[in-house]
């Protein structure tokens, strides 16, 4: 995910017991708008609390807000009891505090690439193609580096969370750790199906629309597939061997140590991954502004802006008009289980 240029703060809240001043290791890392002060938001939390909202630590204004609160909430995952609720001793709360300073200043130093790449994402990109110079390619480098451990830290939370799959079959999940659900397949509308057997109907049915092509790809960007072959294989092949799931039962498999062992393991490289993710995408940026108007820098990265006018069958036209022929084309999907693994600790 690009990071995003968005003023506000970054709070840590805790409680206090109005009648004994107990100090709660409970901690609230959220975040507010920059025009909204924090109090608004500690009085928000007051209403029905019957301990006193205040602040842990200084706020933090920041030019990335949502880029740094998702970061804290993943880097510190193994801490983290519900929602935006962490469990912080005082070393923890420190270190909590350090870390999100930290990584505020790696983004703000990419603050005027971010609003540089803004301004590009709005022109069309002159077609040329030119050399890295030597800062490139140290980005592109180092870009490289942090992404291939990202999709390491990644397969190897996939491989924990097929264990998990394997111990759940048709429950609906393991205690505290993992849930699993159907969800409804749902009605789609077969357009491939409608095109090949009705010709002259889609002719009548055409739109034309412009819009801005302006995807940015890293070149040889890693990936499971081309970084890590045998372990991809490994977890695709295992994948296939589940059983099939058609329908979940209300039951939860109890959670023993070595469930818990298992979510531990998954939380640890579940922070990980947010500390290459977060480096990668500060590289990621740093590059996408130095190709400026060019589109491509040469084996590093590919920016072809241009308005592109795109002709396709207008399906919201046809459905008004000929909703009989709609209706025939309209396919059932099955239902399909999810299995979600809890990104934080309650117990």
């Amino acid at each position: 995910m690009a990071l995003k240029n968005k003023e506000g703060w970054l709070y840590f809240l805790g409680e206090i017991d109005f009648k004994t001043g107990e100090r709660y290791q409970y901690v609230k890392i959220g975040k507010t708008d920059y025009d909204r002060p924090v109090s608004d938001r500690s009085n928000d939390h007051q209403t029905g609390n019957p301990r006193l909202i205040v602040e842990f630590a200084d706020s933090i204004r920041t030019n990335f807000i949502d880029d740094l609160e998702t970061y804290m909430h993943h880097r510190f995952a193994t801490k983290r009891v519900h929602g935006e609720w962490f469990l912080l001793d005082d070393k923890d709360l420190a270190d909590a505090v350090k870390e999100a300073n930290r990584v505020n200043d790696l983004l703000n130093d990419v603050l005027s690439e971010a609003q540089g790449v803004k301004v590009l994402l709005l022109t069309e990109s002159n077609g040329l193609t030119v050399e890295p110079d030597s800062t490139v390619a140290g980005h592109y480098k180092s870009y490289v580096t942090h992404q291939k451990n990202r999709v390491l830290h990644k397969l190897q939370q996939d491989m924990i969370e097929l264990e998990m799959r394997k111990l759940t079959l048709a429950t609906g999940g393991l205690d505290g750790v993992a849930t699993q659900i159907m969800v409804a397949g749902g009605n789609s509308f077969d357009k491939k199906s409608f095109e090949a057997a009705n010709p002259e109907i889609c002719a009548q049915y055409q739109k034309t629309e412009s819009s801005m092509s302006k995807t940015f790809a890293i070149s040889g960007k890693p990936s499971a597939a081309n970084s890590y072959k045998d372990l991809n294989q490994d977890l695709k092949k295992a994948t296939k061997e589940l059983a099939e799931v058609a329908a979940v039962s209300d039951s939860l498999v109890n959670r023993d140590a070595s469930v818990e062992t298992l979510h531990q393991r998954w939380l640890e490289l579940y922070e990980k991954e947010a500390e290459e993710g977060i480096m990668a995408e500060y590289y990621s940026l740093k590059i996408q502004h130095a190709c400026a108007d060019n589109s491509e820098i040469n084996g590093v990265c590919k920016w072809k802006r241009e308005v592109q006018e795109k002709t396709s069958l207008d399906t919201a036209s046809l459905k008004e008009n000929e909703p009989e022929l709609y209706a025939k084309y309209m396919v059932s999907k099955p239902d399909k289980s999810r299995f979600t693994v809890t990104k934080y600790r309650s117990y």
